[in-house]
């Protein structure tokens, strides 16, 4: 090693990279204990208040499968009021043959959520306006609508059914056009139309029972639509490119030179490839598993 005229961590092709990998592990153990990055999310709400929804009972009868509707709202209108610092802007819809707003607008405001929906509920007329048909469509166009006002804001429609129906594929086109994801949870029998709309707008399908539901809207589509995760994975994918960089020196004197005896020109090739070959795969590999956040937080 004495051929060597100073220590490797003298050079700056060493010290440069060192500064830019405390950075990026600084950022991503920000990320990861902070969560910082999280998007400002609107949320459309639709729930399926068909008469399937609570069968031979009253219109949201206690332990019917709209009942439980209610309730997973009621828990993510929750967890938004406790766990974020910008809360979701939130907007409910009911849905059966035709889609009626059960809140009046997007707000944050846990209280005025709860009371506009228990307002709705309490309607007499309300099943009769709603009908008994599941009507998917209108419920994915009205959502779409709603949320095509909503500026800066990541767009989410929700909806939970207990029926299998059809979807118009100009819907999709026009939630795609206004880049709303489409997410669902089906009670009972899978949906493939409707996991196909979900497909298409990346957004979340589930098929499960309605005694999960509770579970569906705060473990996962609460957590998936406020994950920092995109800016996660950046960057560690930054830490792991610097990191590349920065054993550069250390793997051309001490593996390929030191250990191995490669000539001088055969490491220095091997290690500045190796590098190269990590800054090129890297964004690659970020952008097939969730695009990088600086073209869509989304």
């Amino acid at each position: 090693m004495s051929r060597f005229r100073r220590s490797f961590w003298l050079y700056p092709l060493f010290q440069i990279p060192l500064i830019v990998f405390g950075v990026c592990l600084v950022a991503t153990i920000l990320c990861s204990v902070l969560t910082l990055g999280r998007p400002s999310v609107a949320v459309a709400i639709a729930l399926d208040l068909s008469s399937s929804t609570y069968q031979d009972q009253s219109f949201n009868a206690p332990n019917t499968v709209m009942a439980q509707e209610v309730a997973a709202v009621r828990s993510y209108i929750e967890e938004n009021s406790q766990q974020l610092k910008v809360p979701n802007n939130i907007q409910i819809f009911g849905f059966g043959d035709q889609v009626i707003p059960l809140s009046n607008s997007f707000t944050s405001d846990r209280q005025k959520l709860e009371d506009e929906l228990n307002s709705a509920l309490a309607n007499p007329n309300l099943s009769s306006q709603i009908g008994t048909g599941t009507n998917l469509s209108q419920a994915i166009d009205q959502g779409t609508k709603a949320l095509s006002n909503i500026q800066y804001r990541c767009r989410e429609l929700l909806l939970v059914t207990d029926g299998v129906a059809d979807v118009i594929p100009s819907v999709l086109i026009q939630a795609v056009a206004q880049k709303v994801k489409i997410n669902a949870v089906v009670v009972g029998a899978d949906a493939p139309q409707i996991k196909s709309a979900t497909d298409t707008t990346n957004g979340i399908y589930i098929s499960g029972e309605s005694n999960n539901l509770l579970i569906f809207f705060k473990d996962i589509f609460f957590a998936s639509f406020n994950s920092n995760l995109k800016w996660v994975y950046f960057w560690r994918g930054c830490t792991w490119i610097a990191f590349m960089w920065l054993i550069i020196l250390p793997l051309d004197r001490w593996v390929f030179q030191g250990l191995i005896k490669l000539p001088m020109n055969l490491s220095g090739q091997l290690v500045l490839g190796n590098a190269l070959f990590w800054t090129i795969v890297i964004p690659l590999i970020l952008w097939q598993l969730s695009s990088l956040p600086f073209f869509s937080i989304c």
